[in-house]
């Protein structure tokens, strides 16, 4: 049977999905305005290179869905004693036993993770995990990972730890009082990660001639929200489709993405819908993309399926990061 280049899911098609998930990355966070808009005019995509040491570090973050957050300074965690981790463990699992009307019994963990290449930094990062060990068999209930930016240049502030980057799962409970307790005992602040839109479409556009097919999947899905409706809009493209034409647009030999290559990427694909199907997408905001090796969610949240995708996800994400951070330090 041959395959459509494209195709749409309408709401009232009974296979609609929802988009009602939108809401659930929560934290305890402090108070700040939105920070303003930060135009790009270019990107550079980072180039994978097959490293096993490092394919085996990136393995843990995959196929597992993340919420993304940023982290100011974290003032007077130490690396150096030997005994800090396991007392920052003790600290953290108090709090949640404390923090809940209900008897819980869950332990946390702090452990120090290889560094992630490109990422390298004067600060490791580190693991957190949170276990309800009433059980025989403990469970899993909180997991964030701390890392560096991009080859960024490591916090000025002395006694200082910078790790800008928090990836976390979890019920959103756990997740608000682990992120509660790091912010009280490092004087520091974590804050909600959203996509707005034109991050949303350099994350696409930047990343489209490394697709893969795989076995199951061969389809590219963008889901668009509807406004006051929990139902989206889904369209579909063969992956096939998708990298030809940003092949149309983009120099292959070329690392460097542009805005006008980003924004044209985007036109056509709009323009395209609405040739094909009569459907006007063009102001309608795209709430996740999803394809086989990865999928990304404007609310701030990532899920990676393959491998080489992940420092290119972890590399845009910590810029990301960084910038907001930079931007809360020159409004304050």
């Amino acid at each position: 049977m041959s395959r459509r280049k494209s195709s749409i899911l309408l709401p009232f098609n009974t296979t609609a999905s929802k988009a009602g998930n939108q809401t659930e990355n929560a934290s305890h966070v402090r108070s700040r305005k939105t920070p303003a808009k930060r135009r790009r005019t270019q990107v550079e995509v980072l180039e994978t290179r097959s490293d096993e040491n490092n394919l085996e570090v990136y393995d843990d973050l995959k196929q597992k869905m993340w919420s993304i957050y940023r982290v100011a300074d974290l003032n007077n965690f130490n690396y150096q004693k030997p005994g800090t981790f396991p007392r920052y463990g003790r600290i953290l699992s108090r709090h949640l036993v404390h923090s809940f009307t209900q008897p819980v019994t869950l332990q946390a963990t702090f452990l120090e993770k290889p560094d992630f290449k490109g990422f390298e930094g004067e600060n490791p990062p580190v693991h957190i995990k949170v276990e309800d060990i009433q059980l025989n068999t403990p469970r899993l209930v909180y997991e964030g990972i701390l890392f560096s930016a991009h080859a960024a240049v490591d916090s000025k502030v002395e006694g200082a730890a910078y790790l800008p980057v928090l990836l976390a799962r979890g019920p959103i409970p756990v997740r608000n009082k682990v992120h509660e307790c790091l912010t009280a005992v490092f004087s520091s602040a974590i804050h909600e990660v959203s996509f707005p839109p034109e991050e949303m479409q350099w994350m696409i556009a930047a990343w489209s001639g490394f697709l893969n097919e795989s076995q199951k999947n061969k389809e590219v899905n963008f889901l668009y929200g509807l406004p006051a409706k929990p139902d989206t809009i889904q369209c579909q493209y063969s992956v096939n489709f998708i990298k030809d034409l940003w092949r149309c647009i983009h120099d292959q030999d070329s690392l460097v993405v542009e805005l006008n290559e980003v924004k044209k990427f985007h036109d056509v694909l709009v323009r395209h819908t609405y040739q094909t199907l009569g459907l006007n997408l063009a102001a309608v905001p795209l709430v996740i993309y999803r394809t086989p090796d990865f999928e990304i969610h404007a609310t701030g949240k990532v899920k990676v399926r393959t491998v080489e995708f992940v420092p290119r996800i972890l590399h845009f994400i910590a810029d990301l990061c960084e910038t907001r951070n930079r931007m809360d330090l020159n409004e304050s």
